[in-house]
């Protein structure tokens, strides 16, 4: 990722839940908070970036409380952003138009209770948002090609028609032990970047060809949005791009 960040102008980090494992954090003194964000995100390209986060459901075991407070009390670096369980924000400036509209959401309240954050959807992707792209990011994911009966449960696509509603061009996640982008007609792109974990599901495959790409690997993801498309790489963990999509407006 430090590889990646010195490669072109890079503006920030999604950290896309289970961002700490195996039960998140107890408070913001915990020792985690060193090892496994400021210490492991030290080069110099990453540490004074900003990480905006969601939960993933091993943060749920923890004290969530505690990682909101953590970006709320500027502790550390103050690169952790979360504003909330869940929250929006906007990034670039178009023709006085924002360039991306980002809703943050809590996918582990949200699979539970879906009511509130679709209703916090709804305020932001209003038809008046003329923001170019919109964007939803959560760990839990709106479509899969997984095979394993667990991780399906998981996904959320029951409410995908609630985003193709609010036209949300793309969707980042990374529950999935694997990596995937999913371009299917009439939806968000979705891109799963496996961020971490412990576990790879094999097996897995495109269900089309001309729409999918999945792999029994680990790695991240870079995204790089202008107001003429959004393009996703899938990258391994020693940085070598695996697979490129470009949806274009």
């Amino acid at each position: 990722m430090e590889r990646a960040a010195a490669e072109s102008p890079t503006h920030g980090v999604l950290y896309l839940g289970d961002n700490f494992y195996p039960k998140g954090v107890q408070s913001v003194r915990d020792s985690q908070w060193l090892h496994k964000f400021e210490w492991l995100y030290g080069g110099a390209h990453l540490r004074g970036m900003p990480f905006f986060a969601v939960l993933g459901n091993h943060d749920a075991e923890g004290v969530v409380a505690a990682q909101i407070s953590y970006a709320r009390t500027r502790v550390g670096s103050a690169r952790w952003r979360m504003d909330d369980r869940f929250y929006a924000r906007e990034f670039g400036r178009l023709n006085g138009r924002a360039l991306v509209s980002a809703v943050f959401l809590d996918t582990v309240s949200l699979r539970k209770d879906p009511a509130e954050q679709l209703e916090f959807l709804q305020s932001v992707f209003t038809p008046d948002n003329t923001a170019v792209w919109r964007i939803v990011v959560g760990h839990f994911g709106f479509r899969s090609v997984t095979r394993e009966p667990y991780t399906r449960n998981l996904t959320l696509s029951s409410l995908l028609p609630e985003l193709q509603a609010l036209r949300v061009d793309l969707c980042l996640n990374a529950n999935d032990r694997f990596q995937q982008i999913l371009d299917r007609p009439g939806e968000p792109l979705h891109v799963s970047a496996n961020g971490g974990g412990d576990k790879i599901e094999t097996g897995v495959s495109a269900e089309d060809s001309a729409t999918d790409f999945a792999a029994s690997q680990s790695g991240f993801a870079v995204v790089a949005i202008d107001e003429h498309a959004i393009t996703a790489e899938l990258r391994t963990a020693d940085g070598k791009v695996a697979f490129r999509r470009k949806r274009q407006r």
